[in-house]
């Protein structure tokens, strides 16, 4: 009897190693809405979003956090859309086993839309990032930095994260048009509270992403 259930364990636990070991591909939709209906701040006839940046890592990576100096790839992400040095940075942090290879989707020509993007995980980077500029603007932008997609040795079948407007802290210009007003030493990010995006309830979302696990 002890026998049979050592053997019955060593073979759920042989399952299990192998489960863990198991990668997953998420389907991920961003959706922003940003109209210019929630706040009173203002809205720029031109409001759009820049191309979006995302990627698969390890908890030892982390694309931006509050109260921390952006990297300079997320800073220009930030303050003119541009992801060529932020794909720089990761190719260095894949190199060191960190990151996977970044996707990048096209931007959206309104403030009111989705990005629609596949991801391969694996145990070792089990979670996502990405970032998108919110334009015109000084240097705020949107995203979401370490979302973890395997939990207790299990895969999160849907999960819906809530989407904040942030401030790089690279251009301390005031609002949507005007000339670049670089920020020198440059500043840690920050949730943005501007009043365009703020409601008689406060700060709202601007969007949700959603990640699936697709079969």
């Amino acid at each position: 009897m002890l026998r049979a259930q050592l053997i019955c364990a060593a073979c759920l636990w042989a399952h299990a190693a192998f489960a863990e070991s198991d990668g997953a591909t998420y389907r991920v939709e961003v959706s922003f809405d940003w109209s210019g209906q929630a706040g009173a701040g203002g809205h720029p006839s031109d409001a759009h979003w820049s191309r979006l940046i995302a990627v698969a890592h390890s908890a030892r990576y982390a694309l931006f956090a509050d109260g921390q100096t952006a990297s300079t790839g997320l800073a220009l992400v930030a303050t003119n859309g541009r992801v060529s040095v932020l794909e720089a940075e990761l190719a260095e942090t894949r190199r060191r086993g960190r990151a996977g290879v970044p996707v990048v989707v096209p931007g959206l020509e309104t403030g009111v839309g989705t990005f629609v993007l596949d991801l391969a995980l694996d145990p070792k980077l089990s979670q996502v990032s990405f970032a998108t500029m919110l334009a015109p603007s000084p240097d705020w932008f949107s995203g979401a930095s370490g979302v973890a997609l395997l939990v207790d040795g299990a895969w999160v079948e849907r999960l819906d994260v809530p989407l904040w407007v942030w401030d790089a802290g690279a251009d301390h210009g005031p609002d949507f048009e005007g000339p670049n007003m670089d920020t020198q030493p440059r500043q840690s990010v920050r949730l943005l509270v501007h009043p365009a995006f703020l409601t008689a309830r406060g700060m709202t979302p601007i969007g949700t992403a959603t990640f699936t696990r697709l079969p």
